[in-house]
């Protein structure tokens, strides 16, 4: 009969405790500036420029100084149709770049925000 008192409190923990909720656990690989500006890039090239713009905006956050993040950002905001935006943008990341590679990224990141410009001013030509 002793064993019977513990028993059903225990019975009853355990059926408490197994039937929460999951628990959730945030990978930590998935938060870091580099998978946010690989998401971004990815949501360029569909087309949600307001969703790259808030994993650009993440991965600035998360190292103020990555400049993968203001190329991608400075990007989006010119097919969001900004184009001085996006060229701010991409000065900043031409002042932060460390490397041989990351100015050359830069460089490439003008030259889209180029042809954005002229196929933005040859657009306002035919209206």
């Amino acid at each position: 009969m002793y064993w019977i008192k513990w028993f059903i409190p225990l019975l009853m923990c355990a059926c408490f405790t197994g039937c929460g909720p999951d628990t959730i656990f945030v990978r930590p690989g998935l938060d870091t500036p580099a998978q946010h500006v690989a998401n971004g890039n990815q949501f360029l090239e569909r087309g949600k420029i307001d969703d790259a713009c808030r994993e650009f905006e993440r991965a600035k956050e998360l190292d103020p100084k990555y400049v993968k993040a203001y190329i991608g950002l400075g990007l989006a905001l010119g097919k969001k149709g900004d184009i001085d935006a996006g060229m701010e943008t991409m000065g900043l990341a031409k002042k932060m770049a460390g490397s041989a590679r990351e100015l050359e990224a830069v460089q490439n990141g003008y030259a889209k925000l180029n042809e954005l410009k002229q196929m933005q001013e040859r657009q306002e030509k035919k209206d």
